[in-house]
């Protein structure tokens, strides 16, 4: 019986419920009674695939220009409009984003690099925030006297 072939996204599923369960009856089980939402990966494998991976072993394919994620990077979750996040935490193809929404187990087939103009922008929004809730605040004289201080260059 030949070893099937394998992406690293399902092969770091794979290992990572193998790691926690050490029973491979439990994933099949899974496979087949329920949708599996956070495997999403593991779905494009049929049942006899899935079983062979567990029980002969499996080889996983070269992807090339894989993007790698490393804690701290700016993402965005592909499948919600969630705003930017940051990886706070990240095991086995698997992550936590802290953002306007934390998210957890997020497969990182389903986030994407943040580019730098979309950085900047994030940050600049944040920021606008933040001077609205202090503006809010402050009173009518308060007003006055910060625009005063910005206008001349005061700060």
């Amino acid at each position: 019986m030949d070893k099937p072939i394998i992406n690293k996204n399902q092969a770091d599923r794979i290992w990572a419920f193998e790691w926690r369960k050490n029973n491979p009856s439990k994933l099949l089980e899974f496979h087949v009674k329920h949708t599996f939402s956070s495997s999403k990966c593991l779905q494009s494998l049929s049942l006899d695939e899935l079983a062979r991976c567990l029980y002969v072993g499996y080889e996983v394919e070269v992807e090339e220009l894989e993007p790698q994620f490393e804690v701290g990077d700016k993402v965005f979750y592909r499948t919600m409009d969630t705003g930017m996040h940051t990886i706070i935490d990240m095991q086995a193809g698997i992550c936590n984003l802290r953002g306007s929404v934390k998210l957890t187990n997020v497969e990182t087939s389903n986030i994407r690099h943040a580019t730098e103009s979309e950085i900047v922008e994030e940050e600049k929004r944040r920021m606008d925030k933040k001077i609205n809730e202090i503006w809010i605040d402050l009173s009518d004289y308060g007003r006055n006297e910060l625009y005063k201080k910005l206008v001349r260059g005061d700060y």
